[in-house]
């Protein structure tokens, strides 16, 4: 059984026939329909849909890695060198920025927004505590000052009259970051505990929490 069917393009009439069970075009289509075809259709133009797929997944991928390499080299460093952190901190906010530019293209995607939120946290989480940390090591500092050399009050600096302001503020932010950031309570311990209990070596004070620092 022969039938006829006719496709009209641009007022070009192509002639397609069936003969018996086999597709055996006698005419070829014209330029334009075989065109349309093929980008719809065509092997080429599948092939061109997969690729890009198949891209866009490895670029996700390389950029969950990069994310994650980035988080676990901050979090697995020692947050109480001033010196490693002075050296690495920078680093890490230049790998941020970039990401930050990468993930423009992901901002619908759940999985590159947690990952973004966790890294926004810890950064959040690391300079918080450095902050901290600095104030306590600067009333250290003062405080071996004022007795001036040898504790002879040779060339000795002014003494820290409220004191005991700084420490109840040091002690409330310790508490207040243990109850917002409760998945960082090793960081937090490592600065700011570690910090009031060296604090507590030159200053007598209770504290909540001092039986977890034996030093």
């Amino acid at each position: 059984m022969r039938s006829t069917v006719c496709f009209a393009v641009n007022r070009t009439i192509c002639k397609i026939f069936n003969v018996g069970y086999a597709y055996t075009p006698r005419v070829r289509p014209c330029p334009l329909l075989r065109k349309m075809i093929g980008g719809l259709s065509g092997e080429s133009g599948m092939r061109g849909y997969f690729t890009a797929l198949y891209d866009n997944v490895q670029e996700k991928k390389k950029l969950e890695k990069e994310m994650d390499d980035l988080y676990d080299n901050i979090i697995t460093s020692n947050w109480n060198d001033s010196v490693h952190l002075v050296l690495n901190v920078s680093i890490w906010e230049g790998i941020l920025k970039s990401i930050e530019e990468k993930i423009k293209a992901y901002e619908c995607d759940e999985d590159i927004v947690k990952k973004k939120k966790e890294l926004n946290e810890l950064f959040d989480v690391l300079f918080i505590l450095e902050d901290l940390r600095d104030h306590i090591n600067e009333i250290l500092e003062q405080s071996s000052r004022a007795s001036g050399l040898a504790g002879a009050h040779i060339l000795s600096s002014f003494k820290i009259n409220n004191i005991n302001e700084h420490i109840d503020f040091l002690k409330k932010k310790y508490e207040q970051l243990l109850l917002i950031y409760p998945k960082y309570k090793y960081q937090i311990n490592l600065v700011l505990g570690k910090g009031l209990a060296l604090l507590r070596q030159r200053y007598s004070f209770d504290w909540n929490n001092m039986h977890q620092f034996f030093f």
